[in-house]
């Protein structure tokens, strides 16, 4: 019987619960050590999923010296996802780490390389590739259905939806605001479907107008520190492509407009994320086409991850999320906050 890989969580906040629903689902993981700074937030988590109390800790590197693991997975806020994985790699663990992988660079290319030297998986948890209508749209890319995909837009827009929980709105902790939250999730599943085409400038700007006073919203404006509580970009590929990003925490728009979607237009026909959608010119018509039955995946994007990263490790696949391409992704919000900042496009 195979032996169950050993997890140990770092971070049990919020997400770290789905994450944990993930991992109770796989039958060949288990999370045996969970590490948070704040207690309540351990023992909490613990005892909602039968994790020893012995095997809990406010440092994760005297849980990494303490206990045997085969994996690390990293739910801790955006500032704090580097170095514990690289003391995971050190550790000769597997790392699992949530969205975005980092706050720079920089950063994913040290997290890439420590992976590399251990000879270790490092994956980004980026859900929406494991969704249901993520997978039926990489399908009718991979069909060659689609051709070669030129131009894209892709949104996600809350109109009061600034998190009032966690660390979201520190920029010490989370390094930035909805482009982090949400807007890492549009751009990679574009990304994703486009196979990665090498970006070389973007174009953008960064709003803060309605988070930082009194609204509707539940947080509390004078802890709101991050750069934006809206965002706008354009950017350029290598290839000829072109991609346009808009997210936001807080805009004047209606709940309709506020929908995740990505548009993806290529020589042989479109796509849609939501609902799933190929569009196509048949017999001289404009065909809209979407799946009757979905994909067999799970209605459970974390627990396909999870069920992803496992296999990989087990049959020495390469990672499905690899910081290779997370660092793609990181480079692009990099330029968002860039030329937010200073107003002008920026190379990257």
């Amino acid at each position: 019987m195979q032996k169950k890989l050993r997890v140990g969580l770092i971070g049990a906040g919020g997400i770290a619960q789905s994450h944990m629903a993930g991992w109770e689902e796989n039958q060949n993981a288990e999370v045996v050590a969970i590490c948070d700074i704040k207690r309540k937030a351990r023992e909490d988590t613990a005892e909602r999923w039968g994790v020893a109390k012995n095997a809990l800790f406010d440092d994760y590197e005297k849980m990494l010296e303490k206990v045997e693991l085969d994996i690390v997975d990293i739910c801790t806020p955006n500032a704090y996802h580097c170095a514990p994985a690289l003391a995971g790699f050190a550790a000769g663990c597997h790392v699992l780490v949530e969205k975005p992988v980092a706050i720079s660079a920089d950063e994913c290319r040290e997290m890439i390389n420590a992976g590399k030297q251990a000879d270790r998986l490092l994956m980004v948890a980026q859900v929406l590739r494991f969704s249901r209508e993520g997978q039926t749209l990489r399908r009718w890319v991979d069909a060659g259905l689609v051709g070669d995909i030129y131009w894209g837009h892709c949104s996600l827009l809350r109109p009061r939806g600034v998190p009032a929980w966690g660390e979201f709105i520190d920029a010490e902790a989370s390094g930035g605001g909805p482009c982090y939250d949400l807007g890492v999730h549009i751009i990679d599943m574009a990304l994703y479907l486009m196979d990665f085409p090498e970006p070389t400038s973007v174009s953008a700007a960064t709003y803060l107008k309605l988070a930082d006073k009194p609204s509707l919203m539940k947080h509390n404006p004078a802890k709101y520190t991050v750069p934006e509580d809206m965002a706008a970009g354009f950017i350029r590929f290598a290839n000829g492509a072109t991609l346009s990003v808009q997210t936001s925490w807080a805009l004047n728009v209606t709940e309709a407009a506020a929908r995740l979607n990505v548009i993806l237009c290529g020589t042989e026909g479109g796509l849609q994320y939501s609902p799933p959608t190929l569009i196509r010119e048949e017999n001289g018509m404009l065909t809209n086409s979407t799946p009757q039955v979905p994909v067999e995946v799970p209605d459970n994007g974390i627990a396909a991850e999870i069920a992803a990263f496992v296999e990989a490790i087990l049959q020495g696949r390469p990672s499905p999320v690899p910081g290779e391409q997370a660092l793609i992704t990181q480079r692009i919000l990099d330029g968002i906050y860039a030329s937010g900042r200073t107003g002008e496009e920026v190379e990257v």
